[in-house]
């Protein structure tokens, strides 16, 4: 029972301080100065346009087989396929 209360009292507290003193650090922490932009280069001639690419992901479709299914059913089908309801009472 006392090891229990221990471990519970002290050892899980240590991620919490570990918690409390990073967003303490991170506070206290000075911004750092941004550094400037590397400069493009600039020429005289144009370069050439980039050949268009296909988008990143984008795949040709594919056409599949007939269904394993089968033919799709109307609505009527689906009602005259349905079992009848139990009419009454069924612990007869």
């Amino acid at each position: 029972m006392l090891w229990e209360a221990v471990f519970l009292l002290l050892i899980l507290k240590i991620p919490l301080i570990y918690m409390c003193l990073v967003v303490w650090w991170a506070i206290r922490a000075e911004p750092r100065d941004e550094e400037p932009a590397a400069v493009a280069a600039v020429t005289d001639t144009p370069s050439p346009p980039a050949p268009p690419t296909a988008p990143v992901g984008s795949r040709p479709r594919v056409p599949h087989g007939p269904s394993r299914k089968g033919p799709r059913r109307t609505d009527r089908e689906r009602i005259a396929a349905r079992p009848p309801a139990p009419r009454g009472d069924a612990r007869r």
